[in-house]
């Protein structure tokens, strides 16, 4: 990537005369040839060239080559700034998998107005300090958990994930057709620093509150659960990215497509692979893209269901679902869309 410069000096000699050389006699001027013109009628005028037989065809051949190599690079040349402009602009023609993917983004309508930054940070932090099962549901959108584990978990929050030392706003993360605002909560163990992220949606009467499920990054039934020799099926928010391990029943690299999943809250490395053209893979390949549009988001959050089959190892995982884009459900399957 880095360039180096080469230069090269030219030093000029200089040659200078011996006794017994002959003399220097200097620039000689050109003797024209007495020689009259064969026509003294007609002189060649100074730059006029002269014709042979032949000079015109030949001049009227390179005219025409010159021409077509023109035309030749012109057209290379429309290709590439074509190819750019349908890049840059976004109008060329979608495949079904894109057009469903812009069905998608499209479904992110503000019908209701953001919290702002202010809003948003006091109302994570008055949600991260209560304790109350009855003012949990003020807060936290508690799904199947109920108040009552959103409190205990909110309890032992802080043994588990060490004290509260911030929180930062995330503005607008809009994903999975839902309005969604962010606000990251650092905290830190034993010098070490950690993070939970508190992901807010409205109601249907507009009200903003945090998703419990993606604020405890839910796994069900468990991360040692599914990792165990008896589970191996269940329902993850992972962080994803594309992989190129292959092995066991998913050694055909033609009829799968890998992925690496991660998360805070397990030291293993889960392997998942998609059927290649399935909506799974084509939800997946729109998921670990999504960087590439600009999004807020920087690493690419999914909720996957995910089945072992048999002959696997441990950590390799069909991906069944994909549930959802980031860590919040919608009232769809994500890749519903790409079906």
């Amino acid at each position: 990537m880095k360039e180096r410069d080469i230069q090269r000096a030219v030093r000029v000699q200089r040659f200078d005369r011996s006794a017994g050389d002959a003399p220097s006699l200097g620039k000689v001027a050109r003797v024209h040839s007495a020689k009259p013109p064969k026509n003294p009628l007609r002189r060649q005028r100074r730059g006029e060239r002269k014709v042979t037989p032949g000079g015109h065809h030949r001049r009227n051949v390179i005219l025409v080559w010159t021409a077509v190599l023109v035309a030749v690079v012109l057209g290379v040349l429309a290709v590439f700034l074509g190819s750019w402009l349908r890049t840059r602009m976004g109008r060329q023609p979608l495949s079904a998998e894109e057009q469903a993917a812009a069905l998608v983004k499209n479904r992110n309508v503000s019908a209701f107005e953001s919290p702002t930054e202010e809003v948003a940070l006091e109302l994570v932090k008055q949600a991260i300090a209560s304790r109350d099962p009855a003012m949990v549901e003020r807060y936290f959108r508690p799904g199947a958990a109920g108040p009552g584990v959103v409190a205990a978990f909110l309890t032992e929050m802080e043994e588990r994930d060490g004290a509260v030392t911030g929180c930062q706003w995330l503005s607008s993360m809009d994903a999975n057709g839902l309005l969604i605002d962010g606000v990251l909560v650092n905290t830190s163990k034993d010098g070490v620093p950690r993070n939970r992220l508190a992901l807010l949606t409205p109601d249907e009467k507009g009200v903003w509150k945090i998703d419990f499920d993606a604020f405890a990054r839910t796994v069900k039934p468990s991360w040692d659960g599914l990792l165990s020799a008896e589970g191996g099926q269940g329902v993850a928010r992972v962080i994803v990215a594309k992989d190129s391990y292959y092995n066991g029943p998913f050694m055909n690299e033609s009829r799968w497509v890998s992925y690496g999943m991660a998360s805070p809250d397990t030291g293993e490395i889960i392997l998942g692979y998609c059927r290649k053209d399935s909506p799974q893979a084509r939800a997946m390949e729109r998921i670990v893209s999504s960087a590439a549009g600009g999004e807020n988001r920087r690493l690419n959050r999914a909720t996957l269901e995910l089945r072992r089959p048999q002959a696997a190892e441990k950590r390799q995982f069909e991906i069944v679902r994909v549930l959802a884009e980031d860590w919040v459900l919608g009232k769809e399957p994500f890749d519903a869309a790409f079906e």
